[in-house]
């Protein structure tokens, strides 16, 4: 709690503020795609509005009140740059996330640098020692709540550079985003500055109600079929020396862009196949779905089944 509260510029405690972004994007290999802004007028929790200036998302989007507000005709913003902003203003997990994981702790090096870190494991049956980075991890500086790395299921780092002092709170002014061994993408505080937001800043005008933005529930057989990158798990030897088989069932957040940005196991005939499931789908990419012409990020269950073939 005293991490988060050094870290989050969406307390009750802070004060009205604006600030400025500066994002870069990046394709699949790492190479630079688009270059833009985002720039946010916070009123306080759940009460904000945002400026989006990028090549392919340009949109006013206000929340009020659970209520959404968007320019009409655009869809949701690009999920990378929504990781960027909340990696500026929360990037802790929600406090159910930490309720219900077993918080396995380990010193490392990155680099030259050592760190603390803090892996929310999920309590898996029969299993001692879950692998380091496995689970959402969070590494900070020895002793200190300076959040400096993010280790998203294994094929995500998010690193935290050129920490500063705002409100009392540690905000990182350079946030990079990798995926696997490319960067997706980079933010750049250009501004942030106390600043009054008045009701004429969170105006609606000309805007449209879009509702919230909570995730859709799609069946697992629908989801399925529109899976683009799918590689397979490795069948662990001590399952097969076993003679172990069965159905890992995993319940998995999808955001606006395909990719898994959240996964749990709901059950699992042996905690080796568990792991084996949650490495293999933690990479897989999705077509967006789609919900009146609109991506929307998506809950579903995914079902890996283990079987001997010949």
């Amino acid at each position: 709690r005293d991490a988060e509260k050094a870290t989050s510029l969406s307390g009750d405690d802070v004060a009205p503020y604006h600030e400025k972004i500066a994002v870069q994007l990046y394709d699949e290999k790492g190479k630079p795609s688009e270059q833009g802004t985002v720039e946010e007028w916070w009123s306080g929790a759940g009460k904000d509005k945002r400026l989006y200036a990028m090549p392919s998302y340009s949109a006013t989007v206000v929340r009020e009140d659970g209520k959404v507000f968007r320019t009409p005709g655009v869809s949701y913003p690009p999920a990378m740059v929504e990781l960027l902003l909340d990696q500026v203003e929360r990037p802790l997990p929600e406090d159910s996330e930490v309720e219900n994981a077993k918080l396995e702790m380990k010193k490392i090096n990155y680099g030259k640098v050592p760190l603390e870190c803090i892996m929310l494991a999920q309590p898996i049956k029969g299993l001692n020692a879950i692998p380091m980075g496995l689970f959402p991890t969070y590494c900070f500086d020895p002793g200190k709540n300076s959040l400096r790395l993010g280790f998203n299921y294994g094929t995500q780092l998010v690193i935290r550079n050129s920490i500063a002092t705002f409100q009392e709170r540690l905000v990182s002014l350079d946030v990079v985003v990798r995926t696997g061994d490319v960067t997706a993408a980079e933010g750049r505080i250009v501004a942030l500055t106390k600043q009054a937001v008045t009701d004429a800043d969170l105006a609606t005008d000309g805007l449209v109600g879009t509702g919230n933005n909570a995730p859709v529930k799609v069946a697992s057989g629908v989801i399925q079929g529109m899976v683009l990158k799918q590689p397979q798990p490795i069948y662990p030897q001590s399952a097969k020396d076993n003679h172990v088989a069965g159905t890992v069932v995993l319940h998995a957040l999808i955001g606006t862009d395909g990719h898994i940005y959240r996964l749990t196991v709901q059950s699992s005939p042996d905690p080796d196949l568990a792991i084996a499931a949650l490495a293999a789908v933690r990479q897989w990419v999705y077509r967006p779905y789609q919900l009146f012409g609109e991506p929307v990020e998506v809950e579903t269950t995914i079902n890996v089944n283990f079987t001997f073939g010949p």
